[in-house]
């Protein structure tokens, strides 16, 4: 098999992979509360800057941060859900569109006054490296987080179908006045799932720091591309955010490798706009519950 075939579908995979890390939390959040979360771009902005800081500050490892990513970014989501966006949850989606957008500008300027316009990298002993074998080339940094993206998706499975809290979660998607009557606090479930949501942000985040440009507008990118991702995979399905970013990073990668880079990033509209049209339901035709 081509060489250049081998090595695209291999950047595909791993690319996917990082694309559906940073994309579960946005289809939790979509599958339990129905809300499309604009500001979900800052969240792995914040996770972000966690390792960042923590690596400057205390030269932890970017790896080694992901439990204060996740604790941080859980607590900030938890408020923001309980104490602002539960506000208008009943309302019409075009409410928590608005609100959502207005928390994104919210925390991108505070960001930016905080921090700067500065370009920021965490740089480590395996950042750039790769594991070169018959003319191929694998980036460690990818690798891990690809694998750690399956642990995510895993664990999130498990936790939604294994324990009381993520069978409430579950039972608030399925049908919300049934819940709020079986002695469920809806609200608090909520909050629960932004928190969650937020947390698996922070950590694509902190998974995502050691190869890429930190900085404070870094969001909307993320939160465009995990809206696609989401989209193709099925909104709110689990297992769907990691269909979703395999076949859009294997998308992405062969049109860079056959075409051009420009060229791929026009891909993930293109993909985008034909699942709309033929397949809303995403790929798979499935929701959280499936």
């Amino acid at each position: 098999m081509d060489t250049v075939l081998i090595q695209a579908i291999i950047n595909g995979l791993l690319l996917g992979g990082v694309y559906a890390a940073y994309s579960a939390g946005f289809s939790l959040i979509f599958g339990v509360m129905g809300v499309v979360n604009l500001a979900h771009g800052e969240l792995i902005m914040l996770g972000a800057f966690t390792s960042y800081w923590l690596f400057v500050w205390f030269n932890m490892d970017p790896y080694i941060t992901i439990p204060f990513s996740m604790a941080a970014l859980f607590v900030f989501g938890y408020i923001i859900q309980k104490y602002i966006i539960n506000r208008v949850i009943e309302l019409p989606h075009i409410m928590s569109y608005i609100l959502t957008f207005g928390i994104h500008l919210m925390v991108a300027n505070t960001a930016l006054q905080l921090w700067t316009h500065d370009f920021r990298t965490i740089t480590t002993s395996y950042s750039g490296a790769n594991a070169a074998f018959w003319g191929l080339n694998i980036p460690y940094a990818r690798l891990i987080t690809f694998f750690l993206a399956l642990v995510i998706i895993g664990a999130l499975w498990f936790f939604m179908s294994r324990t009381e809290t993520g069978r409430a979660i579950r039972a608030t998607s399925m049908d919300k006045e049934v819940a709020r009557i079986m002695g469920v606090n809806i609200r608090e479930i909520y909050a629960i799932t932004f928190g969650i949501g937020a947390a698996i942000s922070g950590l694509a985040g902190t998974l995502i720091s050691p190869f890429v440009i930190i900085f404070p507008e870094m969001g909307l990118n993320y939160t465009i591309i995990a809206f696609c991702v989401v989209v193709l995979g099925g909104m709110g399905y689990m297992p769907g955010a990691l269909w979703g970013g395999v076949i859009l990073g294997l998308a992405q990668s062969l049109t860079a490798a056959y075409l051009s880079a420009g060229i791929s990033v026009a891909t993930t509209f293109l993909i985008l706009f034909f699942m709309l049209i033929f397949r809303p339901a995403g790929i798979v035709g499935k929701g959280l519950v499936a």
